[in-house]
């Protein structure tokens, strides 16, 4: 979605009998001009940034691909990195997990535009809880720039929907009394008011953008730590070098 053109400024009126006042309305004229200069400059500036976004999401593609198909080989990998991510974990309790112990694959879909929105696609194996292969939830933008989404309806199994409060449903399974508790994390698959906007942004550009930094449980220090390590370690191969040459 283009920006919008800036609106006209209004000049403020001077006070007549003020000093010098042609010479105020000049510079602020000026000033005016430089300034209608400088929007259209980052109007430019935003659309060549968009292009190059563009450009690096088309070279990022076979690189997600390659990564989901060995993550998918790691059993638990996303529940792992759900439940090590605060956020996230945050809305998880047991029976959520139990249900992430199937999901395979988590994809991040842009618009070929980026800015009119994104889908979020959870892949699961044949599993006890519903019939869904696939849940997928879609934020778009409106022209008014207003968030909206659309989600999959699950198809929950008999006495399985953990959306659902205690007594909704006669049968039996993992359905807890949610009188008393918060809402299952799949509710967010159901009810476009469940925080969706910031649930959808942590899992797009935190977790989608880096899983293995949950999964292994990592933190900013210990990462930090990392790269000072192999810093010392490259510096120390390059110190061996020289003294090599020197003898």
């Amino acid at each position: 979605m283009a920006n919008a053109q800036a609106s006209p400024r209004k000049m403020p009126k001077l006070d007549p009998s003020a000093e010098a006042n042609g010479d105020s309305q000049d510079i602020l004229e000026e000033i005016d001009a430089i300034q209608t200069h400088l929007d259209s400059l980052n109007d430019k500036a935003s659309d060549e940034i968009l292009k190059v976004e563009q450009k690096y999401n088309q070279m990022r593609k076979p690189h997600y691909k390659k990564r989901s198909d060995l993550i998918a080989k790691i059993p638990d990998f996303w529940l792992n990195t759900f439940m090590n991510h605060p956020q996230i974990a945050a809305l998880l309790d047991e029976a959520d997990e139990e249900v992430l112990r199937y999901m395979t694959q988590l994809t991040v879909e842009e618009t070929e535009d980026i800015r009119s929105g994104y889908k979020i696609i959870f892949e699961f194996k044949t599993n006890p809880f519903f019939e869904n292969t696939q849940l997928i939830k879609e934020f778009t933008m409106s022209e008014s720039g207003d968030m909206g989404t659309s989600e999959t309806k699950i198809n929950w199994k008999p006495g399985m929907a953990l959306t659902e409060k205690n007594g909704d449903n006669k049968g039996k399974g993992k359905k807890r009394d949610r009188e008393n508790e918060p809402p299952s994390f799949f509710s967010w698959f159901e009810d476009s008011s469940m925080g969706g906007d910031e649930v959808g942004e942590v899992i797009k550009d935190d977790i989608w953008a880096n899983p293995m930094q949950y999964y292994l449980d990592l933190d900013e220090e210990e990462e930090l730590e990392d790269d000072e390590v192999e810093g010392e370690e490259e510096d120390e191969v390059e110190g061996d070098a020289n003294d090599g040459e020197e003898e």
